[in-house]
């Protein structure tokens, strides 16, 4: 392959997409919200766009079994954060799950409750604002809520090493944000819930 037809490919698709600029936003349910969900965003090191898979059924009528298509599965939506001296993010996902499960009574509220909503939004290298309008691909995760906050390993050989850990979130479905164009998918001020 001659790196020149190559090369004017990729400038064609408006070169390569960079993976390390994007931002996660997390609406919680309205009854936990505190303002300092926004630090949520900055905090989140690591965030996927989302896939799908379409989950079979076998057939077998006559001859070979065929496999027919039988409902969208979706995986679990997986979040990393940075741990600071203020352990902000990881208090406000105990919280959170503590809302949902009282975990002197171990009551369980209603989903509608305590669903959020968290939107991925993926940025190329020109965008100057972490804004929908400047988003190139994202999703918008529905009826999300956190189903496990991961411990945090401590040991006397983590000298200089960046603290993290994973939350991981069950949801409905996903919208793709390119699916109609940008924009199509709105959250309101307070996160349209």
């Amino acid at each position: 392959m001659n790196p020149d037809v190559f090369l004017s490919k990729m400038d064609s698709e408006g070169g390569i997409a960079p993976l390390n600029r994007f931002v996660a936003r997390i609406y919680m349910p309205d009854r936990l919200r505190s303002g300092s969900e926004e630090a949520l965003s900055f905090l989140c090191d690591t965030a996927p766009l989302p896939g799908k898979t379409i989950a079979t059924s076998e057939l077998r009528h006559y001859g070979p079994t065929r496999k027919l298509a039988r409902e969208a599965t979706f995986p679990e939506l997986q979040l990393s954060f940075i741990v600071t001296n203020s352990m902000r993010a990881r208090n406000i996902f105990l919280k959170w799950m503590n809302y949902i499960i009282d975990p002197a009574t171990a009551n369980i509220r209603y989903q509608d409750d305590y669903k959020g909503i968290i939107e991925v939004l993926m940025f190329d290298q020109q965008a100057d604002a972490p804004s929908k309008e400047n988003a190139i691909a994202g999703a918008k995760y529905l009826e999300a809520f956190p189903t496990n906050v991961d411990p945090i390993a401590l040991g006397w050989d983590q000298i200089n090493q960046l603290g993290k850990f994973s939350v991981n979130f069950q949801y409905k479905n996903w919208i793709d944000f390119n699916a109609s164009g940008p924009g199509d998918f709105e959250v309101g001020e307070e996160g349209g819930l």
